[in-house]
């Protein structure tokens, strides 16, 4: 009896240079939309923190001395708020 001899040859999935190109280049485009949309973001956050600490700063008398010349009932909270049509502000009741 004479032993068998098995040569087997082991495929691999080689992909073409062009497609390795588009691929990197689609990534670190995808990579740098995430940051710059990461960044814009934060920076509205970081914006709306100061808005923030300007209307806490606003006096309470300022406040009072709007002129309300509407008043409506929320359905989600079921509380009426005044609201002033002109400036859009509203206080609760």
């Amino acid at each position: 009896m004479t032993p068998l001899i098995v040569t087997d040859v082991e495929t691999f999935w080689k992909p073409e240079p062009w497609f390795v190109v588009v691929l990197t280049t689609t990534g670190a485009a995808f990579l740098l939309a995430l940051g710059w949309l990461l960044s814009r973001v934060l920076r509205s956050i970081q914006g709306n923190e100061g808005s923030i600490e300007r209307l806490k700063e606003t006096p309470r008398m300022e406040m009072s001395q709007q002129h309300f010349d509407g008043r409506a009932h929320d359905v989600c909270t079921g509380r009426d708020y005044l609201f002033n049509t002109r400036t859009g502000a509203r206080r609760w009741l």
